[in-house]
C-alpha cells in the first residue's frame, strides 16, 4: 500500500491540530485561580475600614507614595501580637519615609482594621488587603 506524500502531511497536520486541541483542554481544565485586589489611596485625613477574614492569613500593605514627604498612618483594630515586617505593632502610629512600604501576614481574626492618614502636607498614602476567601 502506497500513500501519497499529501496524503501524510495532512495527516500530521491533523495530528498536530488534534494534540493542540488537546493540551489546551488539559491546560484550560486546571482553571488556576487569580485575583486582583485593588489598592487604596488614602488623601490627608481619610481613613478606610477593611473587614478580615477568620482563620486566613491576610496580607496587609501601607505605602508613602510620596517621594520627598514623611506620611504619618495610624492603625487601629488588629490583634495585638501582629506586627509588621519592620517589627512594629500594626496598631498605633506609623511614620513613613518618603517612598517606603511595610507589610503585614497574619490572621486578623475577622476584625474591623482602620487605617487614617494623619499626613500633614498632601502626602497620600496607598492600602491594600488581601484575604484568601474574601
Amino acid at each position: 500500500m502506497n500513500f501519497s506524500r499529501k496524503t501524510v502531511k495532512g495527516g500530521v497536520c491533523i495530528l498536530v491540530f488534534f494534540l493542540t486541541m488537546l493540551s489546551w483542554t488539559l491546560v484550560s481544565s486546571q482553571s488556576p485561580t487569580k485575583q486582583i485586589q485593588k489598592p487604596i489611596t488614602l488623601l490627608p485625613f481619610q481613613y478606610t475600614q477593611l473587614k478580615t477574614n477568620n482563620g486566613t492569613s491576610c496580607v496587609y500593605y501601607m505605602r508613602n507614595i510620596s517621594l520627598s514627604n514623611i506620611a504619618v498612618a495610624v492603625n487601629t483594630g488588629a490583634p495585638d501580637s501582629i506586627k509588621y515586617d519592620n517589627g512594629s505593632l500594626v496598631n498605633g502610629i506609623h511614620t513613613l519615609a518618603p517612598g517606603q512600604q511595610i507589610i503585614v501576614v497574619g490572621d486578623f481574626k475577622g476584625k474591623q482594621l482602620s487605617t487614617i492618614n494623619l499626613s500633614s502636607q498632601n502626602v497620600a498614602i496607598t492600602t491594600m488587603l488581601f484575604c484568601p476567601g474574601n
